[in-house]
């Protein structure tokens, strides 16, 4: 596949616009918002998410950043009024095996508004048409929410890994998600028109 467009010229990724919520690159400050929610228990009880502070997650906005030109992984900001609410994007990929790794996470007082189940659509059509062939994910067997919105997008279930990882010392079973390209249905009128913008 070929590199995507925004590594080759060593800029943020592009902006994808979804209406009243898009999809934009992180941007310094972030971690405010970031912070309110990922100390909220209801959203690390079913994730691997460690505890953190203002500070670790301030490092990791300006990692996902270096990413971008770095070409190792893509992370978007949910935004709401242009104001982060949640993130969604690839982890990892390979641009040689054709394949990302899909992960996101949504404050608690956005949860049932399909924006995420939107913002995974647009990042899937852009991976696809992007040239990927394969994208994956992994979910903590309890994390109802999340297989939810996986399934939604036609995800299939490949297995599950026992103890995968350690959520805060304790290992958890978690559930591996793939979509292929050519199984990608985007649902009519879920994404609409959206548009991808200058970042």
């Amino acid at each position: 596949m070929k590199t995507p467009s925004f590594v080759e010229e060593k800029s943020d990724p592009p902006v994808l616009d979804l209406g009243e919520i898009r999809l934009r690159p992180l941007r310094p400050g972030d971690e405010h918002a970031l912070f309110e929610y990922m100390t909220d228990a209801r959203v690390l009880e079913h994730t691997s998410i460690p505890l953190v502070d203002l500070e670790t997650l301030a490092a990791g906005v300006e990692r996902d950043i270096a990413a971008y030109a770095a070409g190792t992984s893509c992370r978007w900001a949910l935004a709401l009024d242009d104001r982060l609410i949640g993130i969604c994007g690839f982890n990892n990929w390979s641009f040689v095996h054709e394949h990302a790794e899909l992960a996101y996470d949504l404050s608690p007082s956005h949860w049932g508004r399909g924006y995420m189940r939107r913002a995974v659509t647009a990042a899937l059509h852009w991976a696809f048409e992007t040239g990927f062939n394969r994208v994956h994910a992994f979910v903590m067997t309890s994390n109802a929410r999340s297989i939810a919105v996986l399934e939604s997008r036609g995800f299939t279930r490949e297995g599950t890994l026992r103890e995968f990882r350690l959520a805060r010392g304790t290992p958890r079973d978690f559930h591996v998600y793939s979509l292929l390209r050519r199984d990608f249905r985007r649902p009519p009128g879920l994404l609409g028109a959206a548009r991808i913008g200058a970042s």
